[in-house]
């Protein structure tokens, strides 16, 4: 069982051996050179550069020049970790025990005076008894699997070092603590259990697990420690009495008696089984870079190293043995935990084998997998909208502020219901045959306000017809008392042109006068008129003449106006609207449709062929809308 533990193990201890070479220096070489430069640096120590120091325990240059831990990381045994081993501390970057360690013994940058030693946490001249001077620390080599039973001597990976041998577990009466096998019935640091403090500061031992003033169980206190002196080779028969190298301590008396397989190699008793000195056989000794496993020299892996051809290697950082032997990470990959992750840099990160720009990527805004969404961008790490082609961006959206309903003009700016958004306004919607004036749809055939056109708008006399402002019709207002009237030629004074609309009709004619027209029972070029000083509508006119059968006015019987062309002035030029002939008497023409002017005329007034048939006479020329 012993055996098949040793060839388990053997593959943790070329990293220890490494450690030990590191602080030693090499048998083949001169200590502390590095080929390419000629700094010489001592024991332990290399030159990187023109700077002397220890690779297995510097994080700049961990086991190797240029090899730099990661942050947060520490270098042991020539290696990187995210933890130190068992009770150490992390002092500079560097795991120490401040038990031991006379530059940070007790606690960290507490350096012990020059040819002091660290003992104990406690800077002295000399090891404290039960420890060892081992180029200037002090260890128990009872316990310490890097110095066990002697300085130098390293258990294998996985074994414990109990009462100075190596073994894959600790003996029976010792618990593993840190990394060692201890007496917690007798350790002061690990009184009844591991971490369990005595005050030994005010006198406290630690006897039979519990800490107390005195030593229990017929043990004695040797420097703050209770042991057997029947038995304790370091105080065999009293304190301090330490048995030579190869004795062993039996009822209080030093023998040589080397048993349970070892051998007496000078006066030493060893197991040739593991002793890289004495390997095999007394005095053959292993190589540095090699231990002794079943008594052939061979490399073997310690701290949690694998063996990878003639090397020992981490595999959970190593990128040529990432995570198993001759797995090699891809160029740009690190190893971490032992699997390849693409390094990024330059402010990017990792996301899915892809170094991507967080604060700019539109797959991975602002996270890894935070994908913007169609038409969006990201910006400083966060999805917003870029707006272009003449959109505007409202609430993280682009619209047509010249179109869209509900944000017409400006974002907040939403249109009524029955609006839409034209050119950034809100105007109604209109039917067939509407027009929208003001947002109001009207008729601008009929509205008055909107008469032909949005800013037409029409008297309170007047209606809007077809487009057009025109008079209220009222068939009983005539129209031509507001109008100028004139004719061709004829009487005057009292029987002047003005006569024929001044209200007065035949009946009164002797008073107030009347009017003649020179012309003949033929249609000739004889015309009345009436002249508005702005447009009108008309729609019929009336003429009161005389009958062929009266003389009223007049000692002549007849002249009475017969007929004519009806003209109306259209603004350039006289149109046409109809023709009246053979009437003896008053009489009224309708027009065909009301019409909107400025001058009514009948051309080639002519006289009735009756009695007297010229010069017909007109005593009141009348115009209608209606």
């Amino acid at each position: 069982m012993a055996t098949r533990a040793r060839v388990i193990s053997a593959w943790a201890r070329a990293a220890v051996i490494t450690l030990v070479l590191a602080t030693f220096g090499s048998c083949t070489n001169s200590p502390g050179v590095d080929a390419s430069n000629p700094t010489t640096c001592g024991a332990g120590t290399v030159a990187c550069g023109s700077v002397c120091t220890n690779t297995s325990v510097d994080a700049q240059n961990c086991g190797a020049c240029g090899k730099v831990c990661n942050a947060g990381e520490v270098c042991q045994a020539g290696a990187c970790s995210s933890s130190c081993l068992g009770n150490q501390l992390v002092c500079g970057g560097t795991c120490t025990d401040t038990d031991n360690d006379p530059k940070n013994c007790g606690a960290c940058g507490n350096a012990c005076a020059a040819l002091e030693v660290c003992a104990s946490a406690k800077c002295g001249a000399n090891c404290s008894f039960g420890t060892t001077n081992c180029n200037g620390i002090c260890v128990d080599t009872s316990a310490d699997p890097g110095n066990c039973g002697a300085c130098g001597n390293i258990c294998f990976a996985g074994e414990l070092c109990a009462a100075g041998k190596c073994n894959a577990t600790c003996g029976a009466g010792f618990a593993e603590c840190g990394g060692k096998c201890v007496d917690t019935g007798v350790d002061p640091e690990n009184c009844g259990a591991c971490g369990k403090l005595c005050a030994t500061n005010n006198g406290e031992v630690c006897s039979l697990g519990q800490c107390a003033l005195s030593c229990l169980g017929g043990t004695t206190n040797c420097s703050g420690k209770c042991v057997d002196t029947n038995v304790d080779a370091s105080h065999c028969g009293a304190c301090g009495n330490a048995c030579a190298t190869g004795q062993v301590c039996a009822s209080g008396s030093c023998a040589l008696q080397c048993s349970g397989g070892t051998a007496n190699c000078s006066g030493k008793c060893v197991d040739t089984q593991i002793d890289p000195l004495h390997c095999g056989a007394c005095g053959n000794s292993c190589p540095a870079s090699q231990s002794c496993q079943n008594g052939q020299c061979t490399l073997v892996c310690s701290g949690g190293l694998t063996k990878c051809g003639t090397q020992c290697v981490e595999l959970s950082t190593s990128v040529v043995h990432c995570g198993a032997c001759n797995k090699p990470c891809p160029s740009g990959n690190a190893c971490v935990n032992g699997a390849c992750q693409l390094v990024c840099s330059g402010g990017t990160t990792n996301c899915s084998g892809q170094c991507v720009a967080l604060s700019t990527d539109p797959l991975h805004c602002g996270a890894c997998g935070n994908a913007c969404a169609a038409g969006q961008t990201c910006a400083n790490g966060a999805c917003t909208v870029v707006c272009s082609g003449g959109l505007t961006k409202c609430n993280n959206q682009c619209y047509n502020l010249n179109t869209d309903p509900a944000h017409c003009g400006t974002c907040t700016t939403a249109c009524a219901s029955g609006q839409v958004c034209q050119n950034g306004a809100c105007t109604t919607v209109c039917g067939s045959g509407l027009t929208n004036c003001s947002n109001q749809c009207v008729n601008l055939q009929t509205n008055p306000s909107h008469c032909g056109a949005c800013t037409t708008v029409c008297s309170s006399a007047q209606t809007c017809v077809s487009g057009s402002c025109v008079n209220t019709c009222n068939p009983t207002q005539n129209l031509a008392l507001t109008a100028t009237a004139a004719s061709s030629g004829g009487g005057s004074g009292t029987t002047g042109p003005d006569n024929m609309n001044d209200g007065y009709d035949e009946s009164q004619c002797s008073a107030q006068g009347w009017h003649w027209v020179s012309a003949t029972s033929s249609p000739g070029t004889a015309w009345v008129e009436l002249t508005w000083p702005s447009a009108v509508t008309v729609g019929r006119i009336k003429i009161d003449t005389t009958a062929c059968s009266a003389s009223s006015c007049s000692s002549v019987t007849g002249r009475t106006a017969a007929g004519g062309t009806i003209q109306w002035w259209n603004g350039s030029s006289w149109v046409t609207n109809g023709t009246v002939a053979g009437k003896t008497n008053d009489w009224e023409y309708t027009f065909t449709a009301p019409v909107s002017t400025t001058k009514v005329r009948i051309y080639g007034l002519h006289a009735a062929s009756c009695s007297q048939a010229s010069n017909p006479k007109v005593f009141e020329f009348q115009a209608f809308g209606c």
